[in-house]
């Protein structure tokens, strides 16, 4: 049975739940739909596994919860961002399906190889930082930015750091100098 079907089956039965009709809701195409009684708590009689979809790609969602685009900030600034749609699992949780860990892509687009991995910067980089892994399953971060103009980028990857292509919209910030 394909989502558009089943999703009309529950449409219709709820219809008849709100008008008082007693049937039990999306049956198999299969099993004639019976009467409930009374005291019957039974919904359903398909399995949770059955009745489970999985998320569509248009519910898949990246975005940062504190900056937007245009901000201005001061280094370091803090960064939180959230995945939905897609579960956050640290890389050394491995291979679980629809799971991964999120990644900030600074002054850069997307990576053109889809099969390859996300680079990781060179340590201590400071003036040319442009991959930010997140792979211990973080949900916010302190970044240390030097002054200017600076796209982020949120992109979401499996456990070896490849791109599901599930990113946020990228954002233009502004780093004003230190105070002194």
């Amino acid at each position: 049975m394909n989502i558009h079907h089943a999703l009309k089956k529950l449409a219709i039965a709820g219809a008849l739940l709100s008008i008082g009709t007693p049937f039990a809701i999306a049956a198999p195409p299969d099993v004639a739909l019976k009467p409930l009684e009374t005291t019957d708590s039974v919904i359903s009689d398909i399995s949770a596994s059955d009745r489970t979809r999985p998320f569509l790609p248009g519910e898949k969602l990246l975005y940062f919860t504190n900056i937007k685009n245009g901000d201005q900030v001061r280094s370091p600034f803090r960064v939180a961002f959230v995945a939905s749609g897609m579960g956050v699992a640290p890389v050394a949780a491995g291979d679980i399906q629809n799971t991964g860990h999120h990644h900030i892509l600074i002054d850069m687009p997307l990576p053109v190889d889809i099969k390859a991995p996300i680079p990781f910067d060179k340590l201590g980089e400071y003036q040319h930082q442009h991959y930010k892994h997140y792979g211990n399953g973080e949900t916010e971060a302190v970044l240390d930015l030097p002054p200017g103009k600076h796209k982020l980028r949120l992109l979401f990857a499996n456990h070896q750091h490849v791109p599901y292509y599930v990113a946020s919209r990228e954002i233009e910030i502004t780093v004003l100098p230190k105070a002194n």
